[in-house]
């Protein structure tokens, strides 16, 4: 909580963005196993992959698309808690 109440924008956002972009690649990596074993699931202009390569290519697109919304969510973020930053309880002192 104290790191939310001190941090700086950059603060904020590196670590919203790391969170982010760790799932991200988590669930790149699962693309990647889906894409050589059923490439038939990524759609590239409404027809289906016909190879893995094709199907890899559907999934760079969609995780720089994703790293981009990624970014701007964590900006956003980052500006909303600077905003209400003094609506945070107080830390306790001994």
């Amino acid at each position: 909580m104290h790191y939310l109440k001190t941090a700086s924008f950059g603060g904020l956002f590196t670590v919203t963005f790391g969170v982010a972009a760790a799932f991200q690649i988590a669930f790149s990596i699962l693309g990647v196993l889906l894409a050589f074993l059923s490439p038939g699931l990524f759609h590239m202009n409404g027809a289906p992959a016909t190879s893995a390569l094709g199907a890899i290519g559907v999934l760079i697109f969609l995780l720089v698309f994703g790293l981009c919304i990624n970014a701007a969510m964590s900006a956003l973020g980052a500006l909303v808690v600077m905003g209400v930053r003094h609506f945070l309880p107080k830390a306790k002192t001994a």
